[in-house]
């Protein structure tokens, strides 16, 4: 396997840094903070974005630019900070399956069917992996399994609204957005590696 592709360039750096930031800003601004008996849930746009991030970046890339903007929102979050650890990992994953799946074979996000289903197994898994870490913190601190999936089910009530908002917005943006760095040089250089 040519390793070539796996270097981080200037280009890999600035679309990781600006997609970061752009997943930051929308987690800021574009969601509706819901109070619950085990905290605080979210239906929120930045998902769509951390679709975008896969789609648009690729995998590792997109990753990174997920995981980061996701993880520095918590930061500065004092609620969220004790978990901004967990808020990488799962962000980086949900990006980075939306990424390898939208990517492979050279597919580079450009067919809908594959970016769909891209979409949709990254949200799931994402969602699935909120409710299961939002249980074990439960159980960690004493709960028996039921009480603490019972408790966390006003969380659940969010995972259907914040899946179906992200698919559809990342599919209904990607066209104009790869258009738009289409012109770009980093276009350029992710067709190149994809290449080798």
């Amino acid at each position: 396997m040519n390793t070539k592709n796996k270097k981080i360039t200037l280009y890999d750096m600035v679309m990781i840094g600006l997609m970061a930031a752009v997943v930051l800003v929308v987690t800021a601004y574009l969601s509706i903070r819901i109070p619950t008996p085990t905290g605080t849930t979210m239906i929120k746009l930045a998902n769509a974005f951390i679709l975008l991030s896969g789609l648009l970046l690729g995998g590792w890339r997109g990753g990174l630019a997920a995981g980061f903007g996701s993880m520095v929102f918590d930061l500065m979050t004092p609620e969220y900070v004790p978990e901004a650890w967990l808020t990488f990992i799962r962000f980086f994953l949900m990006a980075f399956i939306a990424g390898q799946i939208a990517h492979a074979g050279g597919a580079m996000a450009r067919k809908f069917s594959r970016n769909l289903i891209a979409c949709v197994v990254a949200a799931v898994f994402s969602s699935v992996f909120y409710m299961l870490k939002n249980v074990v913190v439960l159980m960690i601190g004493g709960s028996a399994f039921v009480p603490a999936f019972i408790a966390n089910v006003p969380k659940l009530l969010t995972s259907p609204p914040n899946i179906i908002i992200a698919v559809a917005v990342a599919l209904a943006l990607l066209p104009a957005l790869q258009k738009a760095i289409s012109h770009t040089g980093f276009a350029r250089q992710m067709q190149a590696a994809q290449k080798q």
